[in-house]
């Protein structure tokens, strides 16, 4: 989450040396829409409006504000002494304000190195520019399986590789989750900059189910208004707006200066970032849902550096499973023109629609090799599939003209998928998981809850 400069050269080291110092009052820059304040309370129950996204350019002012006593500047920290050692912090890292990143005393970590926590996914931005589907498949074969791709910041910044970035992470078969680097210092911003970030993620074809990371680290904001309100706030909007699952990156000192409540927000759904100067292969921070251990991290062949980040919840990634006995995994895809999710135990066909735009989003469930069969039929007018596991349903479909296109899986074991249906949506219009905070988030934007679909392993 960051642009990174390892280095300063020698000639500005002897310049500065010859340079007068000059002692002037500091200008504090923050966007203009966070100049805002607000007292009142957000109600996430409030019905979910249509944010669009206006501009994507910067529309940010420099303002210049007189130091109070009442308001004196924090200076972040940039190192933190813990009981695992001495963590360095993320700083600053804004793509409106950039600031000089200087990490060089941090060690470098090559994908071949074993002597490291757990290597789980990465995080990437603009900086990291275009990734090709080649070198997000090599970064599997090191056991890396999911990316968090920066969206927005503020209210005026979209990442310009953002789309190229995902399709090419989804093609390759990762986890991809999303982050918004924030700004607000209040309720009414977080549900702004919330707007903003949903409107951003629809654009670019993320569904419902994706991971939404408010990434909480802005040194300029530091201080200023109830960041553990102000995030719930923001939170709370996301999930108005359809997207359940929300997470927060917070550095370690956040955390232990009581800035952010880890109570209030819940260690799991905290994303973490300490970087130890010494490695091991012990994964620290246990208690929240990820960890955020290096910026420095290289894979052979592939240029520039990398966020690495152990994942405790498999939240951001997808680790490697063996299927139970007797069992196949069913491949679960998003198609963001239509709406529609497809489910399949064909990799071939798994492969040939993310080709041409599905969003792989991983194992649905594990569905039995033999057992009651689960029948796949498609409807040509409207250009939806539909699964059932009723033979009486099928036949009636098949009379008002959908395609009986054979047995898509079968029925057994003791997990049970659940069946939801859409009246507003003219395709992809029932959906089917096994998460039951899924289905409920789903209930809650009005899809109709039909019961139980069959069952998985």
């Amino acid at each position: 989450m960051k642009k990174k400069i390892l280095g300063l050269c020698f000639l500005s080291v002897l310049c500065l040396s010859f340079v007068s110092p000059a002692f002037a009052e500091v200008s504090q820059v923050v966007p203009n829409e966070q100049t805002v304040e607000s007292s009142s309370t957000v109600d996430s129950t409030e019905a979910a409006s249509q944010p669009t996204i206006e501009s994507t350019e910067s529309s940010a002012a420099e303002q210049t504000t007189e130091s109070t006593d009442a308001d004196e500047a924090i200076v972040p920290e940039t190192q933190i002494e813990t009981a695992e050692g001495t963590m360095s912090l993320p700083r600053g890292r804004s793509d409106l304000y950039p600031t000089i990143q200087l990490f060089a005393s941090l060690p470098s970590v090559s994908a071949t190195n074993a002597n490291t926590p757990s290597k789980s996914f990465i995080d990437i931005s603009s900086h990291n520019g275009n990734i090709s589907v080649a070198n997000f498949q090599k970064m599997k074969s090191y056991g890396v399986t999911g990316v968090v791709v920066k969206l927005t910041e503020a209210t005026s910044y979209i990442n310009p590789y953002a789309q190229s970035q995902i399709n090419n992470a989804m093609a390759a078969g990762m986890k991809v989750s999303a982050y918004h680097y924030s700004w607000f210092t209040s309720d009414a911003q977080a549900v702004a900059e919330a707007n903003y970030f949903a409107a951003a993620a629809k654009k670019f074809g993320l569904s419902s189910g994706a991971v939404m990371v408010n990434d909480i680290e802005e040194p300029q904001i530091l201080g200023k208004g109830n960041h553990t309100n102000n995030s719930r706030a923001f939170e709370n909007r996301l999930k108005a707006l359809g997207y359940g699952n929300v997470r927060h990156y917070i550095g370690l000192n956040w955390l232990t200066t009581g800035r952010i409540n880890a109570a209030t927000i819940g260690n799991k759904n905290i994303w973490v970032a300490a970087y130890p100067y010494n490695l091991s292969t012990t994964n620290f921070y246990t208690q929240y849902g990820a960890w955020q251990w290096s910026s420095q991290f290289s894979f052979p062949g592939i240029s520039g550096n990398f966020d690495i980040n152990a994942d405790y919840t498999s939240t951001f990634s997808n680790p490697a499973t063996t299927p139970p006995a007797n069992s196949i995994q069913m491949y679960r895809l998003y198609n963001p023109n239509s709406g529609e999710h497809f489910y399949t135990q064909n990799v071939a066909e798994k492969n040939n629609l993310v080709s041409k735009g599905w969003r792989y989003e991983g194992i649905g469930w594990n569905g039995p090799t033999s057992g009651n069969p689960v029948y796949r039929l498609y409807n040509p007018n409207a250009g939806d599939h539909h699964y059932t596991l009723h033979a009486y349903e099928k036949d009636n479909l098949i009379k008002k003209g959908w395609r009986y296109e054979g047995i898509s899986w079968y029925s057994g074991g003791s997990n049970a998928l659940h069946r939801l249906y859409n009246p507003n949506a003219k395709a992809g219009s029932h959906h089917y998981t096994l998460n039951t905070n899924e289905k409920n988030n789903l209930v809650k934007h009005g899809w109709k809850y039909e019961g139980l679909a069959w069952y998985a392993k």
